[in-house]
This record gives C-alpha cells, sequence and structure tokens, in this order.
C-alpha cells in the first residue's frame, strides 16, 4: 500500500479537542493560524466546473477498464478485451467507444478505499472522511463532513451568482434515496444541492425540470413578487426595487422561478434532438446531457447518479449475474453516454474547462461467486478523470495479474478529491467553520496526483 499521506495541519484538530479547548478561547487563541489557513480559492484555476457520473454499487475493474485475461479462471469472467486509442492498453469489449477515445481521458488503475461497506464507502469518496457508524438504518445524513460538491458550491458560488452552485441529478439520494452522502452537512442550507428531478428516458420527451422551479398553479410570479415584497417589508423594506436587497435565499428563489438563467440552464428540451440522440435513448443518456448544459452555463459541480432504480438505486452492485447485467443493461448506455459528453465538451472547447470524473465508492471481487457475480471489493478499482486541465491519455497505477490488488502505484481516493479541488482551484488545507465556530477543514489527508498534472 502507499504510505498514509501526512495530515493537513489544521485537519488534526478534531470537534472533541476543540470543545476541550473552550471553543470559543480555543478559537480565539488559533484565530492567526486559522485565518493564514482560510484561503481563498486560486484565481486562474484551470477548471471552472466539475461533472461527476457515480456509479452507484460499485464498478467491476474487470469487466470495464482494467480486464485480466491472464487471470485465474475462477477470476477472469467471460468477456473479451479490445485495443484503446492508447498503444497497450485494453479494455472490455462492451466499452468499443471509450476504447476509441481513450487518449481523451486518464484511467487510474489503482485506486482504493478502505472499507467494503457501501454507507462507508460512499460517505468517504464523496467527502474524502470516514463517518463511523454510516449506515442506512443509522448515520445516512452527512453529520460532521460536508460533500465535496457542498465544498465547491461553499468556495465558487461567487462564480455563478444566478445560478444553484450545485446540481445533483436525479437527486441528492445514493442507495435509492437510503443514504444522503452527497450533502451539505456543516456548511448549512445555502451548500445544499438543488436537485434535477428525473429525466425522462426518450430523447424526444419533454423534460419538466426541477420540480423546485415549478411554481404552483394557484401563485403566478406576479403574486410571488409581491409576497416576497412583503415579507421584505417585514424586514424594514417595502418597495419592489428593494427586492435586491433580499437575502442570497429569496434573490435565488426569485431568479429561478422567474425563469432566468437557472431555468435556462436546466431547459433540456432546448437541446438539438439529433445531439439528445447522440447521448442515448436512455435514462442515463439524457442525465448526461443535461449535466453537460449545466456545465456549459456555469454551475460550478454536478453530481449524476448512475442509477437506474431509483428505489434500491446501487445497480453496480452486481452480486448476481454480474456478466448479464454487464453486457446488456450497465456498460452499453454508460458507454454511450460519457463518450458523447467528452465529445460534446471538446467540440465546445469546453472539455479543458470542465472536469469529467467517474467512480463508484468501490470495486468488486477477484473470484466469481456462486450466483455468477462479483461481490464488494474495497482493495483495488478503476477511476476516470478527464479535462478540467489535467493531462489527457495518461493510465495511472496497475493492478496485480488477478486484479485482487494494486500492483503500481497505489492511488488513495483522497488524492482523487484532491486532485479535483486543485484544479477547481480550493485549497484542501482550507479551513470552514459551521454555525457553532467548529473548524472544518476540507481534507485531513491527500494530495493532487502529480503525474496528471499540466
Amino acid at each position: 500500500m502507499a504510505p498514509t499521506p501526512p495530515l493537513n495541519q489544521f485537519a488534526a484538530m478534531t470537534r472533541r479537542q476543540w470543545l476541550r479547548g473552550g471553543g470559543a478561547m480555543a478559537g480565539a487563541m488559533l484565530w492567526p493560524e486559522l485565518l493564514r489557513a482560510q484561503q481563498t480559492p486560486v484565481v486562474g484555476a484551470p477548471a471552472k466546473q466539475v461533472i461527476v457520473i457515480y456509479l452507484q454499487g460499485g464498478l467491476s475493474h474487470y469487466e470495464s477498464f482494467d480486464p485480466k485475461p491472464e487471470a485465474n479462471s475462477a477470476y477472469r469472467g467471460d468477456f473479451g478485451h479490445i485495443p484503446t486509442s492508447i498503444p497497450g492498453v485494453h479494455f472490455s469489449e462492451h466499452l468499443p467507444l471509450l476504447a476509441k477515445r481513450a487518449h481523451k481521458f486518464n484511467l487510474i488503475r489503482s485506486a482504493y478505499v478502505n472499507s467494503p461497506s457501501h454507507p462507508v464507502a460512499i460517505h468517504q469518496t464523496l467527502t474524502g472522511w470516514d463517518l463511523q457508524g454510516a449506515s442506512v438504518e443509522g448515520k445516512n445524513r452527512n453529520q460532521s463532513y460536508p460533500s465535496i460538491g457542498a465544498v465547491v458550491a461553499h468556495s465558487l458560488r461567487h462564480r455563478a451568482p444566478l445560478l444553484p452552485a450545485y446540481v445533483t441529478v436525479p437527486h441528492s439520494g445514493q442507495l435509492g434515496r437510503r443514504v444522503h452522502y452527497a450533502t451539505a452537512g456543516p456548511l448549512g442550507a445555502a451548500c445544499e444541492p438543488m436537485e434535477s428531478g428525473i429525466p425522462p428516458e426518450r430523447a424526444d420527451a419533454i423534460f419538466d425540470g426541477p420540480p423546485d422551479l415549478n411554481l404552483p398553479k394557484n401563485l403566478s410570479l406576479d403574486r410571488l413578487q409581491e409576497r416576497l415584497t412583503l415579507l421584505k417589508s417585514f424586514e424594514g423594506a417595502s418597495t419592489l426595487r428593494e427586492i435586491e436587497g433580499l437575502g442570497p435565499y429569496y434573490r435565488s428563489a426569485l431568479e429561478l422561478l422567474s425563469g432566468g438563467a437557472a431555468s435556462k440552464a436546466f431547459n433540456l428540451n432546448d437541446e438539438p434532438l439529433k445531439l439528445r440522440e447522440r447521448y442515448g435513448q436512455h435514462l442515463w443518456g439524457q442525465q448526461t446531457i443535461l449535466a453537460r448544459r449545466l456545465a456549459s452555463a456555469g454551475i460550478p459541480f454536478t453530481l449524476v447518479n448512475y442509477t437506474l432504480n431509483q428505489d434500491h438505486g446501487q445497480d453496480w452492485d452486481t452480486h448476481v449475474d454480474n456478466f448479464s447485467l454487464m453486457k446488456d443493461v450497465l456498460l452499453p448506455p454508460m458507454d454511450r453516454a460519457v463518450s458523447a459528453l467528452l465529445d460534446d465538451l471538446e467540440e465546445r472547447g469546453q472539455l479543458s474547462s470542465t472536469l469529467v470524473a467517474m467512480f463508484g465508492e468501490f470495486g468488486r471481487t477477484p473470484k466469481i461467486n456462486s450466483n455468477a457475480g462479483r461481490d464488494h471489493w474495497e482493495k483495488v478499482f478503476s477511476v476516470v478523470l478527464a479535462g478540467g486541465g489535467l493531462k489527457s491519455g495518461v493510465v495511472l497505477g496497475s493492478s496485480t495479474r488477478d486484479g485482487d490488488l494494486p500492483h503500481e502505484r497505489p492511488v488513495p481516493f483522497n488524492d482523487i478529491l484532491a486532485t479535483i479541488y486543485h484544479q477547481l482551484g480550493v485549497p484542501t488545507d482550507t479551513v470552514f467553520h459551521d454555525q457553532l465556530g467548529r473548524p472544518n477543514p476540507v481534507l485531513a489527508i491527500g494530495a493532487p496526483i502529480p503525474e496528471l498534472l499540466l
């Protein structure tokens, strides 16, 4: 395993230590150092927005980006492998479109997390922190630590003041809606994601947009403005012009509901039919073109949950019938949608400023089980990173011949999150404070991956 990266200096002070130190008194004593840690986003960072495609349940690297034709027969499965646009690199035979575009993205074949539990690993990959006791039944929401999307919203919302800074497609839940680790936690309501709602599966179908953007039938925009003016009058203002002085929540609500920039960004129906068809006549295709549209509008962070079953929510958790599911249900729509996304962003000249990441919470077991499936495996899996000012065509790390462990250049998952933050210009040693004044570092450990940086 790779050596543990050094702790960020201020991440080492836990909330318990903060309380033991007297809370506010401790803050006063540490204030000069904390101010130095309160770094602002880096000016001129190469990535302006991020699209994270999240493969809930855990993608099998054997059947996708890291086939093992020489592995033990109990491990390798029955898929063939095909050459990619990078000499000597092969993908599964069921990713032909991405294989042709391998030079457009980077592939990490040696990522790992530290738990085979869905909730624990989901929390880790979406926040960079462990949540002890994470479970569907118990700690199923962000409590101590915000998601990466919420941190980006907190840091970069000034870039697009008339747009939501963070959107989840179709909603913020994982494992269906049984856990919610993509939320803001201690950063509060201002950094919570806007949920897009579920797009249609057909390219020619109408998308109504987020439920929160639709006014109730008995409430016109004029009446909404009257209500906001009345609300402001209770705060000491009384004219419509003074709506400009409303707090950020009210201003955002009025902008969203009045058909402004945000409403236009979500208007998937404005996309040409041929382009929507290019992404695919399926849910993931329409989710992905919506994410591209949001990124093009300037929304800093979009999380796309690639899940077909909105109740169960872990389609990639292929304990049973892994090979049929991967071949017939999962890989083809992913291959098409992500390939179209990379092409579309490149053709618009936006790939260099839009970082696209694709990963799940862990991988699948080397050994095929008695149900022709693969079980949870946290020790090694593959991650895709593209655009956003990174190099392209880099295949970093490797797994062993049987695909059970990292072989060369193990990559702890926090390094992937640190790379995303780095490209956006969000320093990982930034310390935020929650409503009680407690310090919240972005990441405790993790460093940008030097092999991917220009």
